[in-house]
């Protein structure tokens, strides 16, 4: 497949697209707190969120070891912010469809891993909770918070929308290739 054809694929499942050099990704490492604040249930108790998902400093390098990503964007009609069941489909959404992405690459013989928002929801819930081993190792996927992501940057120089605004939600992930 050619970028443009990556490209093509990631907008037919409903994202915006762009490339970016992974060692242009704002990675900032304040933004670990807002896993270990652990708002949304999955700190230490996700395989793909911190502490198993890997120090600050192991994210970053496995982030700038993959040398190129494309980041997926997807940008939903919510009403408010107060509509939290509209909030939890579109971010499930989201995800699902950066997992059938990813699948998709994959079966081109394209190596790498995604990113996307929250942990991993492959499994309900996580095998980490019953200290059982992974049981997708190669298919979870981790938020763009535990790897660090300045998101509002990292839009800013792919040349894709972000705002906080009450009516919209703007999420993202990203494809890191191998």
């Amino acid at each position: 497949m050619t970028d443009n054809d990556i490209v093509q694929l990631a907008n037919e499942m409903g994202f915006s697209a762009a490339y970016i050099n992974t060692s242009d990704v704002v990675q900032d490492p304040s933004f670990r707190k807002f896993c270990e604040d652990n708002l949304c249930g999955k700190y230490n108790a996700n395989y793909s969120c911190p502490p198993d998902c890997g120090t600050v400093e192991q994210v970053q390098e496995r982030l700038k070891a993959g040398k190129r990503a494309l980041v997926l964007q997807s940008i939903w009609d919510i009403g408010s912010y107060d509509n939290k069941d509209e909030i939890q489909k579109s971010k499930k959404t989201h995800n699902a469809a950066i997992l059938r992405f990813t699948e998709s690459l994959r079966k081109e013989g394209i190596n790498g891993f995604c990113l996307g928002y929250g942990g991993c929801p492959l499994c309900d819930p996580c095998k980490r909770v019953t200290n059982e081993p992974c049981a997708h190792p190669d298919k979870k996927i981790s938020c763009m918070s535990a790897y660090c992501i300045d998101v509002a940057k990292l839009a800013n120089k792919c040349g894709l929308e972000f705002a906080w605004i009450p009516e919209k939600l703007f999420l993202f992930g990203m494809f890191v290739f191998a």
